[in-house]
This record gives C-alpha cells, structure tokens and sequence, in this order.
C-alpha cells in the first residue's frame, strides 16, 4: 500500500502593502521542493475581503 507525507508551507506577498508577489522566488521553492520528491496537490488563496495577504501551498509525496 502506497503511504505519503504531507507538508504545507506559507508564501506570504511582500512591499509595503503586501501586494508584491515575486514569481520567480516562488518558482524558486516550488522547484527546491520538486527536487526533494514533493508534488503540489493545492494552492489556497488566504484572501481577506478581496486582497490576497498569504498563500498556502500542499504537497506530498510517496513515504
């Protein structure tokens, strides 16, 4: 039977207003956690009335 671990990590948007997400540093862990073994299964948009402050991003892989 095939077993997975779960990890979730917080990607909060920086600047003044917490308004500027920096793709490319996204990229840059999604791609350190892909090369541990972990897939992204979702993405939640932690939105507080319309803005976007942080995100939670889940993964998991075979254990």
């Amino acid at each position: 039977m095939k077993r997975f671990e779960y990890k979730t990590i917080k990607i909060e948007p920086k600047g003044v207003w917490g308004s500027n997400l920096d793709a490319t540093e996204i990229d840059k862990i999604l791609n350190e956690l892909g090369q541990q073994g972990w897939e992204l299964v979702s993405m939640q948009d932690l939105s507080v009335s319309g803005s976007s402050w942080s995100f939670h991003y889940t993964f998991k892989r075979e254990h």
